[in-house]
């Protein structure tokens, strides 16, 4: 099949859809296919899909209404002999997916990571008869869908992310790397910085832990629009020096199996890939019951789940694994065989191989 991915994110932007995209084209790549990302010139996208040696077509939908783009991609389209068209934000529905029902495309999608869409009238229209159905990640954003009554049967189609399963880490020590106390106990995370991901809240857990003596430090990998407000927060409750945010990392994995635990604060989320990763480091976790969390956790057997924006629950449970080696050490490898079974790339390539196939071939 010779499949396009369009993703009409500005220049700079970056997050879990677009590694999600760029990954499965690898992954569809791999299994014979044709595959081009459809980004903005001198993107991070377009960067990111080089590297993975993918085939690139410099175009991006600059409005909902910005239908004078339709003929260039119609034509790209046409003449590329494209089976597949799958759209990466709203946009890219409202215009990209117009222009492919137009030109006879059989197989044309929307992928939604998140819940993007509400039950408005404004949505009918493009996501019913432009395209033949939504791919997103999670059972709970699925359901949430279908509660809308213009939403047809059978039109999402929940597919898992799939997550690298980690091979040769190099090592870290990270109370070398970052002086840390002697002894004292790591706490990792990592994501963009904003109200999102909820590292406010972390902020208050270690409050709490320095309330009670416990010698806790965090460590923070990730860049973000709210970095000096949280550095604030921190010095404001007396924990700069437990709280360290080191900026974005190349070396997630490594930085994953130095730390005693992974906590996942957010407030919501589709499927979470910092948490998919910790699990697949064998890493024991507590995050928030968010959206496609609970989908990925065996809540008391691969991690623990407490509500959103509950820093008691947090805390306790964070306290729990700490103090506890061979419950760690248990979660820890229930996650590793969690995602062995369930959430690996090459799962997750082979049901997108199989959806597409379904409409390409009907």
């Amino acid at each position: 099949m010779n499949i396009l991915f369009l993703n009409s994110l500005r220049k700079g932007k970056w997050g879990g859809g677009e590694k999600w995209m760029v990954k499965a084209g690898e992954g569809l790549k791999a299994r014979g296919h044709q595959v081009t990302i459809a980004c903005l010139a001198q993107s991070v996208i377009e960067e990111k899909s080089r590297e993975r040696g993918l085939g690139i077509f410099n175009f991006g939908i600059v409005a909902d209404i910005a239908f004078w783009q339709m003929p260039r991609l119609k034509s790209y389209l046409k003449s590329h002999k494209i089976d597949v068209l799958v759209c990466c934000q709203n946009k890219d529905v409202k215009v990209g997916a117009l222009a492919a029902r137009q030109v006879g495309l059989s197989a044309i999608f929307a992928r939604q990571g998140l819940q993007n869409l509400s039950d408005k009238k404004k949505y009918i229209r493009p996501f019913t008869r432009y395209i033949d159905g939504i791919i997103t990640n999670t059972s709970s954003i699925k359901r949430i869908y279908e509660s809308y009554q213009w939403i047809p049967e059978d039109f999402v189609h929940v597919i898992y992310n799939g997550v690298e399963l980690p091979g040769t880490i190099r090592h870290i020590d990270l109370h070398q790397t970052y002086h840390l106390p002697a002894g004292s106990k790591t706490i990792f995370s990592a994501g963009r910085l904003d109200h999102q991901k909820g590292f406010d809240l972390l902020i208050h857990m270690a409050y709490r832990a320095r309330q009670q003596n416990l010698d806790w430090q965090l460590i923070i990998a990730g860049e973000g629009k709210i970095k000096n407000e949280l550095n604030s927060l921190a010095a404001k409750m007396g924990v700069g020096d437990m709280v360290h945010f080191i900026g974005f990392s190349n070396e997630v994995p490594a930085l994953l199996k130095a730390a005693d635990v992974f906590v996942l604060t957010s407030r919501y989320e589709g499927m979470p890939n910092a948490l998919l990763e910790a699990m697949a480091m064998g890493k024991a976790n507590v995050a928030t019951r968010v959206n496609g969390a609970p989908e990925l956790v065996e809540d008391g057997i691969s991690g623990f789940l407490t509500d959103a924006e509950n820093v008691d629950q947090l805390f306790d449970k964070t306290r729990e694994l700490l103090e506890n080696d061979t419950l760690r050490q248990s979660m820890g490898n229930h996650a590793a065989k969690r995602v062995q079974e369930h959430f690996t790339y090459e799962k997750m390539t082979g049901e997108l191989e199989c959806l597409f196939q379904k409409f390409v071939l009907k």
